[in-house]
């Protein structure tokens, strides 16, 4: 009897505890965290839909495509096609990340820092496989593509690193921030757990949408509008792909009221359904991949009851979805041929300006308001082509294991100087006449602190670096 008494007390402290604790993310906002809410003021993911915005009618061939859904699947991160988002804790291990087959593979071996116990996930190598760390002690998200934990020696395909306050995608054709098709960052866009389970909480960005481009029902084409800069390399080599014809980087929504679109209140949506909604409406989902089916990408903080509640909802407001027909202007939309090349020449060759265009989407006035961390930093200036070699700047990775990679800005006519030296002052590297976005250094095999040097027009900027 006295055990039973305990046992309910037990429950009834729990039950207690539960009623009392706050909403999932209602004791912190995350809003100036880089972790859960990334990229500048100037980022597509934070712009909003603007009151000039056109939308495309019924009629409209994109808009037949889209027809051919009736739902949104949402991708979640812990499956092979979301984005396992994790930040990594201070004194998290730091590990290195091998390649996972000897072909194939880019920026690897790399040494980056893990949260505590790892992330003990391994997708097949035959799917995307994405995770993101968030380094917090050098402001770094390190993305693995197809990785693998493999008891504790991860591997991976390939892995690219940037800056979160970065706008999270190029201005130029080909210039490719991440790994989507349409050169994206990986975080971009993505639908995050806790805010979705935070009653009330606006979703106060744009989402990451893919779109089926192969198989029977096909809705990608092969033209590129900015935000996205690029494509699948496949499509341009197979006409069998992308005879559809929604742009990768075109800008999707539900219409306000005063244009045409329904009133969210009649449609008899959940709280959740009702905020994903006006997201959609607000801010708009942007193509930037392949897919199966129409899917927005999550992380992997969704339980499987709120993924199914959210893909229910997502019929109720889904014939009312449309293309943002002047997201960009012409100038900033590309048309891809099949056969043609759509990677940068590796001795440099010309890039094909994409215009921003205005914030927000479409012009006017915004529908919702800008929740990006109000910061002023290297990407505010890198879309512009007047950018510096020092605006986004980016030496990575630090750690390094043997090599080092130094990402410039815009390069003057008259190039950069690069210098490496140990801290002695003793030069292990020298480049005086840099023209290229993108250097290679192999470092000296001591396990030492090195220091990188920009040079330029009488401006330099060093960076510190560890060798392991």
């Amino acid at each position: 009897m006295q055990t039973l008494k305990k046992n309910l007390l037990s429950l009834l402290l729990l039950a207690l505890i539960y009623i009392l604790l706050p909403e999932p993310g209602f004791a912190q906002d995350h809003q100036n965290d880089w972790f859960y809410n990334p990229f500048n003021k100037h980022s597509a993911h934070h712009r909003a839909i603007g009151t000039g915005a056109i939308y495309a009618d019924e009629d409209h061939p994109a808009v037949q495509d889209w027809l051919k859904g009736s739902r949104i699947a949402m991708n979640v991160g812990d499956k092979p096609h979301g984005l396992f988002m994790i930040d990594a804790d201070e004194d998290g291990p730091v590990l290195t990340v091998n390649k996972r087959q000897p072909h194939g593979t880019s920026g690897l071996p790399a040494v980056m820092r893990f949260p505590s116990g790892g992330v003990n996930i391994d997708f097949p190598d035959h799917f995307d496989g994405n995770i993101t760390v968030y380094d917090r002690t050098i402001d770094l998200f390190n993305h693995l593509r197809v990785y693998a934990w493999n008891d504790g020696n991860p591997v991976a395909m390939q892995h690219r690193s940037y800056k979160p306050d970065i706008a999270g995608h190029g201005s130029k054709l080909m210039e490719r921030t991440g790994t989507s098709a349409s050169g994206v960052a990986a975080p971009f866009g993505i639908l995050r757990g806790w805010e979705v389970a935070k009653t009330g909480h606006p979703i106060g960005h744009a989402l990451q949408l893919s779109l089926p481009g192969r198989g029977d029902v096909q809705m990608l084409g092969r033209e590129v509008w900015w935000p996205a800069v690029s494509m699948d390399g496949w499509v341009i080599r197979d006409s069998t792909h992308n005879n559809g014809n929604v742009p990768y980087g075109s800008l999707w929504a539900i219409p306000p009221e005063d244009k045409g679109g329904p009133d969210l209140s009649t449609l008899g949506l959940s709280e959740k359904g009702m905020r994903l909604a006006e997201a959609i409406r607000d801010y708009g989902m942007y193509v930037v991949d392949h897919g199966q089916q129409p899917a927005i990408r999550c992380d992997q903080d969704f339980h499987w009851q709120v993924r199914a509640e959210l893909v229910d909802e997502t019929r109720k407001f889904y014939k009312y979805v449309r293309l943002v027909l002047n997201s960009v202007p012409e100038e900033g939309k590309v048309k891809f041929n099949v056969g043609d090349v759509n990677q940068v020449s590796p001795t440099g060759g010309e890039y094909t300006q994409i215009i921003p265009g205005e914030f927000p989407a479409g012009g006017g006035e915004p529908l919702a308001p800008s929740n990006a961390i109000d910061a002023v930093t290297s990407s505010e200036r890198i879309r512009y082509s007047d950018a510096g070699p020092f605006e986004g700047l980016l030496v990575y990775p630090n750690p390094a294991v043997d090599k080092i990679r130094v990402r410039l800005g815009n390069i003057p006519d008259n190039g950069v100087e690069i210098d490496v030296t140990n801290i002695l002052g003793q030069v292990v590297f020298r480049s005086t006449e840099v023209t290229e976005p993108l250097t290679i250094i192999k470092l000296p095999e001591e396990q030492a602190i090195y220091f990188v040097r920009v040079r330029s027009d009488n401006q330099s900027k060093t960076i510190r670096v560890i060798k392991l």
